[in-house]
């Protein structure tokens, strides 16, 4: 994957995950977070997939969050800060987990928050701000 189609790439992951915050602005009663939660994993996994492109690093397809958290710290140890346990349900391991959700408020936002620092971190070490 050339720079060009990460960055593209990125930008749309971005942009998405964006949406997944606006999600959270509506009144309490009316989110839906099954849509929050899955796609801020969604995002998440694409975006440590496009700093491991980025880093020349090979990963499998479908790999699972936490064999991507670990390539990356491998990488950047900045993504040692990342705390994925805030990501999957409690009484579910991670595995589990991947593809399911948990309905309460401050658990989605839980998601969305870790969702935004793996956000930083890939968007700091691919040098592509927010913004362009």
């Amino acid at each position: 994957m050339g720079t060009l189609q990460i960055n593209d790439s990125l930008k749309k992951a971005v942009q998405n995950l964006q949406l997944v915050e606006f999600e959270l602005n509506r009144p309490s009663e009316d989110v839906v977070t099954l849509s929050v939660c899955l796609k801020a994993r969604q995002y998440m996994s694409a975006m440590m997939q496009l700093f491991l492109s980025g880093n020349l690093i090979d990963y499998k397809e479908g790999e699972s969050l936490d064999s991507l958290l670990n390539l990356c710290k491998a990488v950047e140890p900045e993504f040692e800060s990342i705390n994925l346990s805030k990501v999957f349900c409690c009484e579910l391991n991670s595995t589990e987990c991947e593809n399911s959700y948990c309905l309460s408020l401050e658990k989605v936002n839980d998601c969305l928050e870790t969702a935004n620092q793996v956000k930083l971190i890939v968007l700091n070490n691919i040098e592509l701000s927010e913004i362009e």
